[in-house]
């Protein structure tokens, strides 16, 4: 998201020091928690000083607005307008702890890993949602071939790196991150636990948690380590306008369409104040290039041509919102 930083400030600052006003006031929020649920930042802005962000209406942040080149007549740019909700759960199972020598059936560990193995292996059944049929009509038009949600392998295939981002949004998902237990060789401990990072799609929570419940079973306990929504909204209106005219003044073949993020952004506190948001931070990416596969990877980068890019479409889109 640092990119994102890199552009708003830059953009601001050529307006500061050349006078250039936009057509209407502008806040800037830099908050420092997002990676961790966003509790003392965005979430504590929003509870305890609402007023910092009396009279917005709509906002704009990371995780969208990325390119994806369909071939040298049309490039589409993702805009994110949903994302899934989390749930990161921690999992316990408690067993009879003795020593590992010895004969034991009713070992935390097992029981938890084997818990954990269906729970990761798990084939969570394809729901569309309102922004996923729309991406999938955007996407259909542009490769010129009918899409089905249920057999999606084939598109996927087209999608180069994109595709683990766009694969993940047509389904729930719980994928274990973190497993604890013991202190020593020889000893079967009394209780093991793990994590998950659980994301669920728009309206599809109380099916998520229920499908949980029945892959762990009923020697694991299952508790929130942080929770938060779901979030959709249209692709519509006067500021999706504005991200089209901007674009395609920079890049001739542009086209904006909408998709979901498999992740989560502060987005969700701010929809707390009634502001509609999206994921646009614009990049022109090489075709070649392997963007969604970088997150959180070790060489985690976007080019430098891509945010010069962007600095150009945020400035022209100031004036056009």
């Amino acid at each position: 998201m640092k990119d994102m930083d890199a552009m708003t400030l830059a953009v601001v600052r050529d307006r500061m020091r050349s006078g250039r006003k936009p057509p209407r006031d502008i806040v800037l929020a830099f908050l420092a928690d997002e990676e961790a649920g966003g509790t003392y930042g965005a979430k504590h802005l929003v509870r305890e000083h609402p007023e910092l962000f009396e009279g917005v209406t709509e906002a704009i942040g990371e995780v969208g607005g990325f390119s994806f080149t369909v071939n040298e007549k049309l490039r589409l740019y993702l805009v994110e307008t949903a994302e899934k909700g989390m749930h990161w759960m921690r999992l316990t199972v408690d067993g009879t702890a003795g020593h590992g020598s010895m004969t034991n059936d009713d070992n935390a560990i097992t029981e938890l890993c084997e818990a954990v193995a269906r729970l990761g292996r798990h084939k969570w059944p394809v729901r569309v949602t309102k922004t996923v049929r729309a991406f999938l009509d955007e996407l259909s038009d542009a490769l010129g071939t009918e899409l089905d949600p249920e057999n999606m392998d084939e598109t996927l295939a087209k999608l180069g790196g994109i595709a683990r981002m766009i694969g993940t949004t047509l389904r729930n998902s719980a994928a274990p991150t973190q497993l604890g237990a013991g202190y020593k060789v020889n000893v079967i401990p009394g209780q093991a636990t793990a994590h998950v990072d659980g994301r669920f799609l728009p309206g599809y929570e109380e099916e998520f948690l229920a499908d949980l419940d029945r892959i762990l079973g009923p020697r694991v306990r299952r508790e929130d380590v942080h929770s938060d929504k779901a979030l959709e909204t249209d692709f519509d209106g006067r500021l999706v306008d504005a991200m089209q005219t901007a674009l395609r003044a920079e890049d001739p073949i542009a086209r904006a369409v909408p998709y979901m993020l498999s992740g989560g952004t502060d987005a969700k506190s701010f929809d707390d104040l009634g502001i509609r948001c999206f994921g646009f931070a614009p990049l022109k990416l090489p075709p070649e290039l392997d963007f969604a596969g970088m997150f959180h990877g070790v060489d985690e980068r976007v080019p430098v041509d891509g945010l010069t890019f962007g600095v150009r479409v945020l400035d022209r889109f100031l004036d056009a919102s």
